[in-house]
């Protein structure tokens, strides 16, 4: 695994290192309030070949959402070409010590049983019941106090809503993300944790290639055919996929769509290619540093888009295009627990494609974002976004001339008409994005037929990734995305 990406990793850091020395007006405003940085490859290899700490935490979603006191499920979800997707689902009111006292209700223990026996974290519950009960064979008053402290809880404890009063919400992460991306803020500041905490039933998607989803029906992630796809087919396959099991699962008519970045490009290629049966299922969509055309980006990527080509060819060559910058082969070389307290190698390298500055995030979450991101794609994921800034066009992979009529029947590769989009969009986005500049918004602007409002974040150092993990993210987006829900609410439930 960390010789098929090794080829692209290095590839990308000259990249990056090459772009921190042609320094762009978004990079000149994020390092407004602080002195500029010099790096060297030999510092950086340096602290690169580190062995990883064998006692960091590497927790996944449902692990970290436990540790916070959620209970969470993980849903297994197989798309109509084999992959196999892993979702995760924090119900309303998970975390029964974080909901509010006056909506608390108390429940006996049958109604919270027969409540319970569907969902996958029940068996953890039980499981858990019973090794108290056998602690209190063996321990008497001990154990006894224990089960007081549990039947307090259930006071607080109120089982989630299904069906047409569902308040459902769709969580879907942006390119090389994970579902990890809505957790892994604060407590009180990671959107997932927020949702759940004020009723909201929470789901959270993950594309195929990323940590989550990396197995197949028919092969394995080792082999290259499973890494040929870009979100062309996350768009065709996974996303249809995961709503679909949401909505069976929830029996609502209608969920609310959050996307962020990758997550917004695959919403706008969905909705503008399948039949209005899934646009009529989004009650409302919020896009979250929305990415369709990348004309206006100042991402290290456009320094790779005149060399797309070259660089596929030579990466298969050398059968290392199939997954690019995967969270498992970089901590294979570093650890983030203590890499991170150097300040310039997160900034140059972990985060230089997006422009994310680590001081912006709590100090103490930094190492544990480290450690889920990035989360996994495919080169052809990266190289399919490189092409959009060549193009200036929201279109699908080109193959190049004769594949493209193989494919496609055409030279060109067909565009995405998102003209076409009926779903109530509503776009925030930030000056200091590298990912989503204001020509692209502008475009947005322009051809979507459904626009509800444009939110520009007033902060001017607020970046692509601030969207996740920035200490004010919830004041100035994300208590705006429950203004939003509040009145979709209103209007469709």
């Amino acid at each position: 695994m960390v010789r098929r990406g090794a080829v692209l990793t290095v590839v990308m850091v000259v990249v990056m290192l090459t772009a921190v020395s042609q320094p762009t007006t978004a990079a000149t405003v994020a390092r407004r309030s602080r002195e500029p940085r010099q790096v060297s490859m030999a510092s950086i290899l340096n602290l690169l070949m580190r062995n990883t700490d064998a006692s960091a935490p590497q927790l996944d979603t449902a692990e970290l959402g436990r540790q916070a006191g959620y209970k969470v499920e993980r849903h297994t979800v197989v798309t109509a070409d084999g992959y196999i997707l892993t979702m995760h689902h924090i119900p309303p009111y998970a975390n029964p010590a974080r909901r509010a006292p006056a909506t608390r209700v108390k429940r006996s223990s049958s109604d919270r049983h027969s409540n319970l026996t569907s969902a996958s974290w029940a068996t953890e519950d039980l499981k858990e019941k019973a090794k108290k009960e056998e602690l209190k064979k063996d321990e008497g008053k001990k154990a006894e106090d224990l089960r007081n402290e549990e039947e307090e809880e259930e006071e607080h404890y109120f089982p989630p809503v299904h069906g047409e009063d569902s308040k459902v919400v769709f969580l879907q992460h942006g390119l090389m993300g994970s579902s990890d991306n809505w957790n892994t803020n604060t407590y009180d500041n990671s959107l997932a944790y927020l949702l759940s905490d004020a009723g909201y039933d929470v789901w959270m998607g993950n594309f195929r290639g990323n940590i989550y989803s990396r197995r197949h029906v028919n092969f394995t992630h080792q082999d290259p055919q499973f890494w040929r796809f870009s979100y062309d087919e996350m768009a065709k396959h996974d996303l249809p996929a995961m709503l679909e099991h949401v909505l069976v699962e929830t029996g609502v008519e209608k969920v609310v769509y959050v996307g962020h970045s990758m997550g917004t490009t695959v919403f706008f290629a969905t909705m503008s290619s399948l039949p209005d049966y899934y646009q009529d299922r989004i009650a409302a969509m919020v896009a979250l540093a929305p990415v369709a055309t990348i004309k206006s980006i100042s991402s290290p990527i456009k320094y790779l888009a005149p060399l797309v080509n070259e660089l596929h060819y030579l990466l298969r060559f050398f059968g290392n295009d199939q997954e690019v910058m995967t969270n498992p082969m970089l901590i294979s070389l570093w650890d983030p627990y203590r890499v991170c307290r150097n300040y310039m190698l997160c900034e140059n390298i972990q985060f230089m494609i997006t422009g994310f500055d680590p001081a912006r995030a709590d100090e103490s979450m930094v190492p544990v974002i480290l450690s889920h991101n990035p989360a996994g794609s495919s080169t052809q994921t990266l190289f399919h976004f490189a092409q959009g800034y060549t193009s200036g066009r929201f279109q699908k992979f080109d193959f190049g001339l004769r594949e493209n009529i193989v494919n496609y029947g055409q030279e060109q590769p067909p565009e995405y008409d998102i003209s076409r989009i009926k779903v109530p969009i509503t776009l925030f986005w930030a000056d200091n994005d590298w990912l989503t500049g204001q020509e692209d918004i502008n475009n947005l602007r322009q051809k979507l037929p459904n626009l509800q409002a444009i939110h520009k974040v007033s902060n001017p150092i607020f970046s692509h990734l601030d969207f996740l993990w920035a200490t004010d993210a919830r004041p100035l987006v994300y208590d705006k995305i429950f203004e939003i829900l509040d009145r979709t609410l209103h209007k469709y439930f």
